[in-house]
């Protein structure tokens, strides 16, 4: 009886030290709502956001020296990463070019294409938060390549805090590809 209930106590003891799961989603506005009128001026697709393979895991990762990187194990993505990215992409470009219809579907025959190739979007052991990478736009016959490094920093501690400022880096992002596509 008493090798039982010693048994029961490491395990007991064993299940209390398990760290919590926490989720986190990329905060973003409420889209925009678009008329049908809209789909005259042409359509933005964004059709991939590709992520380099260390940004592919559930947990949010983190630069830990100049180089080496880890995965959080207990603070994790609450939808895959390239769907969040996406969703908020649509949502900005969707409010930044009023005149076109930006989705994650081609609609139209033929639409603006846009890829996102992610190679950052961590943060770092200096306190700076990384969102990096390039991103191509096909108007037509037109091709247009863009690289981004958007580096902020992050004066609070926390996950919380990280995710908060890798939205406004991933806005940034999506701020400049509005002031360079807007002109087509």
């Amino acid at each position: 009886m008493r090798y039982l209930l010693s048994i029961f106590v490491l395990l007991l003891a064993a299940c209390s030290s398990t760290p919590e799961k926490k989720y986190y989603q990329l905060p973003m506005k409420a889209p925009q709502t678009q008329s049908a009128a809209v789909m005259d001026k042409g359509q933005v697709w964004l059709q991939r956001i590709m992520l380099s393979d260390v940004l592919t895991s559930n947990g949010i990762t983190y630069q830990t020296t100049d180089v080496s990187y880890t995965n959080a194990s207990t603070h994790l993505w609450a939808s895959p990463l390239e769907q969040q990215l996406g969703q908020a992409m649509v949502n900005e470009l969707s409010a930044g070019l009023p005149d076109k219809l930006v989705s994650l579907q081609p609609l139209q025959n033929s639409p603006d294409t846009l890829d996102i190739t992610l190679t950052a979007f961590n943060g770092r052991y200096d306190g700076k938060v990384l969102v990096q990478g390039f991103w191509t736009f096909t108007h037509g016959k037109t091709i247009i390549r863009r690289n981004f490094d958007v580096q902020l920093e992050q004066y609070e501690d926390g996950y919380p805090e990280l995710v908060r400022i890798l939205s406004a880096g991933w806005q940034q992002v999506a701020d400049n590809i509005v002031k360079e596509i807007s002109k087509y």
